[in-house]
């Protein structure tokens, strides 16, 4: 009876002992186990009996042990594989991440940079467009002065000519000194216009003394007259033509700053081109490594949490073991001690039916 008080004790500290959720064998129970050797006991079966199915029992736990060493290797296995692949994917996503982050920032930079330039270089163009449209009126409008003011030398000299051929029909005794006073009345008004007044003085001077003389002329006077239309003609001329070379000068000088002007808007134009086609590029860019970027960190979340889960449920995966082992460990060892007091007490039996059996004798030989 105390053999069997001690195997219920053994049975309640088993089934204490940490248990592995996960039953890898669920034909083993060690509450069938202390049954068959308590019927046993009762039965007064061999010892060998006895033992034999508790070494039954301690081979099905060492046999359930392997299987589950077997399962956990192939599980290791596995963790690492799905750790090394994880930890690769998460260091090329991160890798692509922060390469595509700084590619997006260059491009984000170059772009607010380039934006930057293209309106400096519009406002640029934009004045000297205003420049060239200024020069334009500018020359047009000195055009028109230059050609004024060509009619009116022109219109001077003509009145001299005319004058000229008026003096030579008074000296030929056919003319009449009243075209004189026409044509002094010409040559003022272009003296005015061509603000060479100073130059006409001296000759309004000689026609006023061709008037008060009239009838008492003679050719020497006449001679001075036309010496003197002479030199107003020539000096007019030379005038003349000093404001032709100053206005071709002008028209010169014109022209060049035109060309260079065209020549800045030509430069500015195919800048502004240069930079929209880089803006365009830029934009791309920045697209695209957005997406890259995006495409990157979706990629490093979801296996940073499949690397997360993997290695939540490989930690559950040593623990079952750790917890399935040691329990394993905790049966063989209530195991080894009910084999150690199962012999114990078929050692104590026998030494008890052997003094039985020499107090019957000694009772016999009295």
């Amino acid at each position: 009876m105390k053999l069997i008080a001690t195997l219920l004790v053994v049975l309640v500290c088993v089934s204490a002992a940490p248990r592995n959720p996960f039953d890898y064998s669920k034909k083993r129970s060690l509450t069938a186990v202390m049954a068959e050797v308590e019927a046993k006991l009762n039965n007064k079966s061999p010892l060998d009996a006895i033992l034999n199915v508790l070494r039954d029992f301690r081979d099905a736990v060492n046999t359930e042990q392997v299987n589950h060493d077997e399962i956990y290797n192939t599980q290791q296995a596995e963790c690492a594989s799905e750790n090394e692949f994880r930890s690769r994917q998460v260091q090329d996503a991160q890798t692509v991440l922060r390469d595509s982050t700084a590619a997006l920032n260059v491009c984000n930079t170059s772009k607010i940079r380039t934006t930057n330039v293209q309106e400096v270089n519009q406002q640029q163009y934009f004045s000297a467009q205003e420049h060239m449209t200024s020069v334009l009126s500018a020359a047009e409008t000195e055009a028109g002065y230059f050609k004024r003011r060509g009619r009116d030398y022109e219109d001077a000299l003509h009145a001299i000519d005319e004058a000229q051929d008026i003096l030579a029909t008074i000296y030929s005794g056919s003319g009449s000194f009243a075209e004189i006073s026409r044509v002094s009345k010409s040559m003022l008004q272009t003296a005015f216009n061509i603000k060479e007044t100073a130059k006409f003085a001296p000759i309004f001077y000689a026609f006023a003394q061709l008037a008060a003389q009239e009838g008492q002329l003679d050719e020497s006077a006449l001679e001075r007259v036309a010496q003197l239309l002479d030199t107003l003609r020539s000096n007019i001329q030379e005038a003349y033509n000093d404001y032709s070379a100053s206005n071709a000068a002008s028209v010169a000088a014109f022209n060049d700053q035109k060309e260079r002007l065209g020549q800045t808007i030509a430069r500015l134009e195919a800048q502004n081109e240069r930079l929209q086609n880089k803006l365009t590029n830029l934009v791309q860019c920045i697209g695209t490594q957005s997406a890259i970027a995006q495409t990157a960190s979706g990629k490093l979340q979801r296996n940073q949490q499949l690397w997360d889960q993997a290695q939540t449920l490989c930690s559950t995966f040593a623990n079952e073991y750790n917890y399935a082992t040691q329990a394993r460990r905790n049966e063989l060892q209530l195991v080894a001690q009910l084999e150690e007091m199962v012999a114990e007490r078929f050692d104590q039996v026998e030494d008890e039916n052997h003094e039985r059996n020499q107090r019957l004798a000694s009772s016999v030989g009295y």
